[in-house]
């Protein structure tokens, strides 16, 4: 079984999910925009464990993921409360312009006892400045059992751009975290993945664009 954590879409001007407004000075021509390579590591996704796609234009990678689980309870080992990924996105765009991400949606599907808090936070940097990141995260409380929808979107302050004058790698850490609070002995019992029943997930990155300054 595939837990998908798919669509990851950097190519598009303004807002990913939802309609762009009239074009600015500080739009970029989409058609020049394209991913050149990614790749990932982490412990929820091994060598091996992920199957990765591009679209025909390059502007969609989608990842899909046999081992993105974590979980809690008695009889699961502690190391697997918290599952991340860490994915290396190397973008192609025009000179003299600069982009950040600013919105994350994401769904997936949680199963939580009361007492499990779960998380899921997804933070991300450009290489050679990694004392400049950023974080989105979400997090919610058993009891629970149905699939999610979050937006995380960032203040205009705490957003990140790429260095002008130089096209760098970009890493995204997502991670997956659970905690037991419950008072009765830690008994309770949770999971959460990126899968949904109809295995149509996504987690969509929305992309700014500005010239550089």
């Amino acid at each position: 079984m595939k837990y998908s954590i798919s669509a990851l879409v950097l190519g598009i001007c303004a807002v990913l999910s939802a309609a762009a407004p009239t074009p600015d000075e500080n739009d970029v021509d989409p058609s020049k925009v394209y991913i050149e390579g990614i790749t990932y590591a982490g412990s929820g996704c091994k060598a091996g464990t992920v199957a990765i796609s591009k679209s025909d234009d390059y502007k969609t990678v989608t990842l899909a993921f046999d081992s993105y689980v974590a979980s809690i309870g008695p009889g699961i080992s502690f190391v697997d409360r918290r599952k991340n990924c860490n994915i290396n996105v190397k973008l192609h765009y025009p000179g003299g312009y600069q982009y950040t991400l600013y919105q994350t949606d994401y769904t997936g599907y949680a199963e939580l006892e009361k007492g499990v808090t779960a998380k899921q936070q997804s933070e991300y940097w450009f290489a050679g400045f990694a004392d400049r990141k950023a974080t989105m995260r979400s997090m919610w409380k058993g009891k629970f059992a149905d699939s999610y929808t979050f937006r995380d979107t960032l203040a205009q302050e705490a957003c990140v751009w790429s260095p002008c004058g130089a096209s760098t790698t970009l890493n995204i850490d997502t991670q997956l975290t659970l905690d037991n609070n419950d008072d009765d002995k830690k008994k309770a019992s949770g999971l959460i993945t990126t899968d949904v029943i109809d295995h149509k997930v996504k987690t969509i990155y929305g992309v700014r664009w500005r010239k550089c300054r």
